[in-house]
């Protein structure tokens, strides 16, 4: 019988993953105890010798103990974290991203811009 091998995190999670254990000033141990995993898991998913994690709330543990701007580690994992999720959720959100697909970088930024000050002004009540 072959044993298949795991298949490592995309490329752009680890670098984040990699960069923000860099930027602690804890330990591997004491991130991982953070994140309630063990450190061999953190250890092995940081070296690319696991997948991500198949529960989204250890990813979502890991932006907390790391203090990765939330949702940033799952959008590096290409997975929807629960903000997305609830977005996708609405009647409109898809044909919304199919709207905004084709804008550049810079007409994108324009509309988030606006889609923040809407969202500042209804959230404020």
């Amino acid at each position: 019988m072959t044993m298949q091998q795991p298949t490592s995190a995309p490329d752009r999670f680890l670098r984040l993953l990699r960069v923000a254990l860099a930027s602690q000033t804890l330990s591997l141990r004491k991130v991982a105890e953070k994140a309630d995993i063990s450190p061999a898991y953190l250890s092995r998913l940081v070296n690319g010798e696991r997948g991500l994690p198949t529960d989204d709330t250890i990813i979502g543990k890991l932006e907390q103990a790391l203090d990765i701007q939330p949702g940033k580690l799952f959008d590096a994992a290409e997975r929807p974290d629960a903000t997305a999720k609830t977005f996708l959720k609405k009647q409109q959100a898809r044909p919304l991203m199919r709207s905004l697909a084709p804008l550049s970088d810079e007409d994108l930024a324009k509309v988030l811009k606006v889609a923040d000050e809407l969202a500042r002004k209804h959230h404020a009540k």
